[in-house]
């Protein structure tokens, strides 16, 4: 049956392929390659059984040689195999993302990003699931202190991308493992509706439990998401704060008909930039899926401006400009400027054009 399934895939693909040479026009605006899923969800495993893996299988639809050049999972707990050899025409090959669940509890949602020779394109396969903890000794379970005693399994609790009128639930393990009782308080470190926290009100010696983080973001609300929550005990000082990172988003639909964006080249480049004096940039969005791609929203660092306002649709197969203009204030740091865009694109609604440049 497997066999038989794959036979008809590549058929079919083979079909499209035909029609995708018959312009050169439109053949500049098809896929190279066609995957026969573009995401897997493992569902609930256990961080004791160590990595699981999943195969995505592909086909080189183009009329020529396609070779994968990059291939990027944004994580260490993601690792991907595949072939580096110059894939013919029609042929099929296939990729495996690994996926290591040590230290990962939880939800995870991790994108690999493939980009192409030539053409340069670029894809996107998802993993999702939930990881279920393992059980430790208290001192491996919960490694890091927040106040003396106090202690969580970790400091961050990443949401991802939540999108707008939604809600989504995050806990993060908290231990005592002091000789006395504690009375728990919390507290945001910026005030923000969207955010609810709750927290055992005692812990005995040696108890565990729960600090549980849930993230509602209103609709219309579209940014980054970038806060802190300290646990601390009643009557003291709060310590350090437990990081709460995420996106809220605008409502999407996953479909095959959904928009993809890609830009060319990956980044910002600038060259040699002086403080106080204008630079341009520029990189080219195209939208690779088959329905309409919506910029929702930019979000960009001080001195920085763009021709692309909320909004602004790229049709199928099209592609738009993005222009900026840097103006890099005295004092302000180089690294880690980027245009962060918020789109309708169901595989990754936030993408980050990276600025690159040297100072004079």
């Amino acid at each position: 049956m497997a066999r038989t399934a794959a036979v008809r895939f590549l058929f079919s693909v083979l079909l499209l392929a035909s029609g995708v040479c018959a312009s050169a026009q439109r053949q500049a605006q098809k896929p190279s390659i066609v995957f026969e899923e573009t995401t897997w969800d493992f569902g609930e495993i256990k961080e004791a059984d160590g990595p699981v893996s999943h195969v995505f299988n592909y086909i080189n639809v183009s009329d020529r040689d396609v070779t994968l050049f990059l291939v990027s999972a944004g994580c260490s707990c993601t690792t991907v195999k595949y072939d580096r050899q110059a894939l013919p025409v029609g042929g099929a090959s296939s990729i495996e993302v690994i996926f290591d669940p040590a230290g990962q509890p939880g939800q995870f949602h991790q994108v690999v990003q493939l980009l192409t020779t030539g053409d340069r394109q670029q894809f996107n396969v998802v993993i999702e699931g939930v990881v279920a903890p393992r059980e430790r000794p208290i001192d491996q379970e919960f490694p890091y202190p927040l106040v003396k005693g106090l202690q969580v399994s970790v400091l961050n609790a990443r949401f991802g991308f939540v999108q707008q009128g939604t809600s989504l639930k995050k806990v993060v393990g908290i231990a005592n493992a002091s000789a006395e009782p504690m009375r728990l308080a919390c507290k945001l470190d910026r005030p923000d509706p969207a955010l609810k926290v709750a927290v055992p009100e005692t812990l005995q010696p040696g108890e565990t439990g729960w600090v549980e983080i849930e993230f509602a973001p209103a609709g219309g609300r579209i940014e980054t998401l970038s806060n802190g929550v300290a646990v601390y005990l009643q009557g003291q000082l709060p310590g350090k704060s437990i990081g709460i990172e995420g996106y809220s988003v605008s409502t999407i639909e996953k479909s095959a008909n959904a928009p993809s964006l890609r830009f060319q080249p990956t980044m910002l480049d600038y060259g040699q930039v002086r403080r106080g004096r204008k630079a341009k940039a520029s990189v080219t969005l195209f939208n690779d899926g088959r329905t309409p791609l919506t910029i929702v929203k930019a979000e960009l660092p001080d001195g920085l401006q763009i021709n692309i306002k909320p909004g602004t649709v790229i049709e199928s197969g099209k592609s738009l400009k993005l222009e900026t203009t840097l103006t890099l204030p005295d004092g302000a740091p180089k690294d880690g400027l980027r245009v962060r865009l918020f789109t309708n694109d169901p595989q990754r609604p936030v993408r980050d054009v990276v600025c690159k440049m040297t100072i004079k």
